[in-house]
């Protein structure tokens, strides 16, 4: 199955001001990954320190994987893009 890396950064114009519908702003998108994550699609998420930017590791074909992106449209900011393993690498080197 094929891995994707998505690099996002949230819309900070969508944060809410008030500090009560920031932490609730901030549930919801936590449990959409957690969401994510027990389907089996997303395999690892990590937010960057310091910031309001970090990545998100998928498994699926290309069509899943955007369906698993469209849910952030809204509220992110970001780029995709297919990760060629080890074993990748290895297989164009065989057929050179």
């Amino acid at each position: 199955m094929a891995k994707f890396v998505t690099l996002w950064e949230l819309d900070r114009t969508r944060i809410p001001d008030d500090p009560e519908e920031q932490f609730r702003y901030w549930n919801i998108l936590v449990n959409m990954i957690k969401d994510d994550m027990k389907n089996g699609r997303t395999i690892d998420f990590g937010m960057f320190t310091g910031g309001f930017e970090g990545y998100v590791i998928r498994e699926g074909t290309e069509l899943e994987i955007q369906m698993e992106i469209s849910k952030y449209s809204t509220i992110t900011n970001h780029k995709t893009y297919s990760i060629l393993s080890i074993s990748h690498l290895e297989e164009m080197l065989k057929a050179k």
